[in-house]
């Protein structure tokens, strides 16, 4: 099976690129920095790992990491686009108190980030291919709450992406996936699983074993209906 990862550097993307290339699958992992991780994975699969450059705010960059990701696999069976980004002020600031700034890049990277990925992995999805797009718990537009407030719009809006992406074509599937309360940099505060147990999750989606439907996209890790 030919599967992408993008935000393969560490956490999740790093240790589902690694159950992917266990289970025998070949995997083009994007990444911002190589890092030990990595370059472990790829001494030990070798051919069976491609790993690319893939800052997801760099529009000609993913153009070209998606073409290496063709010129690798071929048609790709499933993507996973794990990148995102939870910024220190986004932690303590109200909205109405947020940096600007902060907002912008939370936006252009959890939101536009996705979308780029998308539209220049595409071409070369194989017909029902699936692809995943991490996104979060915290999106229901009826339980609004305070917290991380800037993370929270931007994953709001990579869900919605989903469902939209769904409506525009009907031989990819687009799933937004909750990746459950990980022991990761970005969500260390509220952890209640390790980043292994969700990785796990998202193997059986990439690779059918939890089967899916495009009519119940809005997801977790074991591939149950959340709710919007």
């Amino acid at each position: 099976m030919n599967t992408v990862i993008i935000g393969a550097a560490k956490g999740l993307g790093l240790c589902l690129t690694e159950q992917l290339l266990n289970k025998g699958f070949h995997v083009a992992a994007g990444t911002i920095s190589q890092t030990s991780g990595l370059l472990a994975l790829k001494e030990k699969y070798g051919d069976s790992l491609l790993i690319f450059e893939a800052d997801v705010t760099n529009e000609k960059q993913i153009e070209e990491g998606a073409k290496k990701c063709s010129e690798f696999l071929g048609k790709i069976d499933a993507a996973c686009i794990v990148a995102g980004v939870l910024l220190e002020g986004d932690r303590t600031n109200l909205l109405h108190e947020c940096d600007i700034t902060e907002l912008k890049k939370t936006l252009e990277i959890n939101v536009a980030g996705p979308v780029t990925a998308v539209k220049y992995l595409f071409p070369y999805l194989k017909d029902g291919a699936n692809v995943f797009l991490v996104t979060s718990e915290g999106i229901g537009i009826s339980n609004c709450g305070t917290w991380v407030p800037c993370y929270a719009l931007s994953k709001t809006a990579a869900t919605k992406a989903c469902g939209i992406l769904n409506q525009s074509v009907q031989n990819v599937n687009f799933y937004a996936v909750h990746p459950g309360r990980m022991n990761t940099d970005m969500g260390r505060t509220t952890a209640q699983i390790e980043p292994e147990e969700s990785a796990a999750g998202f193997c059986r989606l990439l690779s059918g074993e939890t089967p899916v439907s495009r009519d119940c996209w809005y997801i977790d890790y074991k591939g149950n209906k959340m709710n919007y």
